[in-house]
């Protein structure tokens, strides 16, 4: 009797080790296909949002150089808006403007603002900023960004008083539209418009 419970027990513990060393196999290669099939999913998906974000930053590029030449083409737009508003005072077409031709084109134009007064008139001399008796684009599209930036000033400082807006600001932003963005170089938008 004695061995035959020994030889039970020898054999249930043999047929218990053989039975776990068989179940852990099988648990052991069910891990390893989904540690595979979960480290080919995460391959995949890197994968995949690599490209996406390659995608995302060729388009990103894209619009980039889609805004620079939009910003681009405002700008000789807005240069070539104000070299036709520099050219319409210029009677004689020779690209500056003499001091008859820019009182003349001032007094026609601020004729429209009954309630400005004279001595609201731009002045030649502030224009002429060499000198030289008469005002070409450079000077003008400078003294026109100088003009605007006063009379946005003026009407803020009006806004926050509660007063109503002042005739000489409306009037010089009228005839001085804003011609560029700040730090903006005339020279070389000239130079690239001509």
């Amino acid at each position: 009797m004695g061995k035959v419970v020994l030889f039970s027990a020898a054999a249930w513990f043999l047929g218990g080790k053989i039975h776990t060393g068989r179940a852990s196999k099988k648990l052991k290669t069910k891990f390893q296909k989904e540690q595979k099939a979960l480290y080919t999913q995460y391959y995949n998906d890197v994968y995949k949002l690599t490209e996406q974000n390659n995608e995302l930053t060729y388009l990103v590029e894209q619009y980039k150089v889609a805004l620079a030449e939009t910003e681009q083409k405002a700008e000789l737009d807005a240069l070539q808006r104000d070299y036709e508003e520099f050219k319409q005072p210029d009677i004689d077409g020779d690209d500056r403007i003499s001091r008859a031709e820019f009182n003349m084109y001032v007094k026609n134009y601020l004729s429209n603002y009954p309630g400005l007064a004279e001595k609201d008139y731009p002045k030649f001399e502030d224009f002429d900023h060499d000198g030289d008796g008469y005002v070409g684009f450079q000077e003008y599209a400078q003294q026109m960004a100088l003009q605007v930036q006063q009379a946005e000033k003026e009407q803020y400082k009006a806004k926050q008083a509660g007063q109503a807006p002042n005739k000489k600001a409306e009037a010089l932003q009228g005839l001085y539209k804003q011609t560029t963005k700040k730090g903006q170089n005339f020279e070389d938008m000239y130079a690239a418009y001509r």
